[in-house]
């Protein structure tokens, strides 16, 4: 009887010291004022993913075009945009695509799995479902061409990666944090390159290609991949972005990374317990824009560094798209 008091003693103190614990935020040292040319929108953001959002009036942003007034049926929401088309789906499998710049509906098509990511080019339509499988599809046969069963995992990021055309490949990145590069006129894969083995989370959140060197990374690791070699750089990302031949890794511990691309870091600065929501260039600057309401702002070299402070913390979707930082119902020019 007295070890259960004991416990029971110990267990009170527990709940109370843990509701004492003070939570660690960002608190900058110095605030350069507040930001301004706030616009204030008619319409609140949502559903953010690797390249874009919804609008709560139908509206999509992308970070290639910006605002495109997009009639879409309720329930979808974006997933890409292509040179020549935009990608949208439902969480019940269903994909439409309509063509730029005159949003003709060129194809319909309901799957057995909700899209995480599709990229078109000609008539292939590359996917990867929600169940990790991944597929290529005629949408000029309207064919099945390719498909493999991969690993299901249980969770996904909204962040996750769209797959790449590249020349005579097609890059699918997978939910199991691997990418598969297949031939595109033999539907064969040649590779299987495996960036990261995490348990959760291990998405692919990016893929870019620029001068015959691959980026692309999950939540715990970045790879190069060159002609030659293979470079792998281990961290915590939050998000990337890959800037000429210059590599910037937001952490989820509040550091900015600079890397150049063999990913042996050029420089690094840390901002305590920042949490950033939103990254983008503009410009010859580089923005992040942080949860407790800091538009953080420094050059390409991450030095000039510049914070401003929105009017509150952040509790809503954030997106920043062709010089413009989206937030809720508000536009935030940026320069």
């Amino acid at each position: 009887m007295r070890f259960y008091k004991i416990s029971f003693f110990l267990f009170l103190g527990m709940i109370f010291l843990s509701g004492c614990v003070h939570k660690s935020i960002y608190e900058p040292v110095k605030v350069e004022g507040n930001v301004k040319n706030i616009s204030a929108m008619k319409k609140h953001l949502f559903n953010v993913v690797r390249e874009g959002a919804m609008l709560s009036n139908g509206d999509i942003i992308t970070k290639r075009s910006g605002i495109v007034h997009l009639e879409i049926p309720k329930g979808f929401s974006f997933i890409n945009e292509t040179k020549n088309a935009i990608i949208v789906a439902n969480s019940e499998g269903d994909i439409k695509i309509y063509s730029k710049p005159n949003h003709k509906l060129i194809f319909s098509k309901k799957f057995d799995n909700a899209i995480v990511s599709a990229t078109l080019k000609d008539n292939y339509l590359a996917v990867v479902l929600e169940n990790n499988n991944i597929l290529l599809y005629d949408i000029k046969s309207d064919k099945t061409l390719y498909r493999e069963a991969l690993e299901k995992v249980i969770t996904i990021d909204a962040r996750a990666a769209n797959p790449l055309f590249l020349n005579d490949l097609i890059i699918f990145p997978t939910l199991d944090g691997r990418l598969l590069i297949m031939q595109s006129d033999k539907k064969v894969v040649l590779r299987d390159v495996a960036i990261s083995d995490k348990e959760l989370f291990n998405n692919v959140i990016f893929l870019k290609v620029n001068d015959n060197k691959l980026v692309a990374a999950t939540a715990s690791k970045v790879i190069v991949i060159t002609p030659q070699n293979i470079f792998n750089y281990k961290a915590s990302i939050k998000d990337i972005l890959y800037l000429g031949h210059k590599i910037y890794l937001f952490g989820k511990n509040g550091t900015v990374t600079l890397l150049d691309e063999s990913l042996k870091k050029l420089d690094e600065r840390t901002f305590e317990f920042a949490n950033f929501l939103a990254v983008g260039a503009v410009g010859d600057r580089i923005y992040m824009v942080e949860k407790q309401g800091y538009v953080i702002s420094m050059d390409k070299n991450l030095k000039n560094i510049k914070i401003q402070k929105l009017d509150d913390e952040i509790e809503s979707s954030v997106l920043i798209a062709k010089g413009i930082l989206y937030t809720d119902d508000k536009a935030i020019k940026l320069k």
